[in-house]
């Protein structure tokens, strides 16, 4: 407490300077959150015990805070790795994708719990996606790097229940899942992407109320591609 009385003490000095005053103001609010954060509000969903899971189960605890914090547009970032499958692929992704359901299931639920399911959207991003054909034919082997795949949108702003994207040489949405086909780049089943990251992140940023005409300040490279809206947001 002394320390803490001393901390205080520091900051209403020299407050006629603009920049140190700035700083008070700002290391007070910090202080004031800091507060607030030291409750472990309770959840009304029970979340599964794993690292996805207990990630977004501290995003949904943040939540609960969101009046107290003044949150209006708040991003959190979320992580679960192990996705890299060139051996086991089979095995590892039963166990990833498992994870990924349960936990974004049970965030989803707390969402509706809270009365912000409308308000909330959560989405998937990834470095890369796998070759459609495997790297050996042994019962632990797995695939390697490639370029085009799928994400998930999940929330009650997303018209869900389907599938979003630009046809491909099939005229659906898919590639065309031949080795060598018309939509692979080499002979491994690496699709070439019909949809830009920058197509995907200009629709979820329209939910998150950027204006159609700042849609090319944010992603200047956005008028390469025949849409800027993919439709997947209400």
């Amino acid at each position: 407490m002394t320390r803490r009385a001393a901390f205080d003490s520091i900051r209403t000095r020299d407050l006629n300077y603009t920049m140190i005053q700035a700083t008070s103001v700002l290391t007070q609010q910090a202080v004031n959150v800091s507060q607030q954060l030291s409750q472990n509000p309770v959840l009304t969903v029970t979340f599964p015990n794993t690292v996805l899971g207990n990630q977004l189960a501290q995003v949904a605890k943040l939540m609960k805070f969101r009046t107290q914090l003044g949150m209006r547009r708040q991003i959190f970032f979320v992580q679960i790795t192990g996705f890299d499958t060139h051996t086991a692929i089979l095995t590892g992704q039963q166990s990833l994708w498992t994870q990924i359901s349960q936990a974004i299931r049970a965030f989803y639920d707390e969402t509706i719990a809270q009365g912000i399911g409308d308000d909330v959207t959560t989405f998937t991003m990834s470095d890369f996606n796998r070759t459609l054909n495997a790297n050996g034919a042994s019962s632990g082997t797995g695939t390697d790097h490639a370029w085009g795949g799928h994400h998930l949108v999940v929330g009650g702003g997303v018209l869900g229940g389907d599938f979003y994207g630009r046809p491909t040489s099939n005229g659906t949405i898919f590639p065309t899942l031949i080795n060598n086909g018309p939509d692979d780049a080499d002979t491994r089943g690496r699709f070439v992407p019909t949809v830009s990251v920058e197509q995907y992140a200009a629709t979820l940023s329209r939910w998150y109320g950027l204006a159609q005409n700042d849609v090319p300040l944010v992603f200047p490279n956005i008028n390469n591609f025949p849409t800027s809206n993919l439709g997947f947001m209400v």
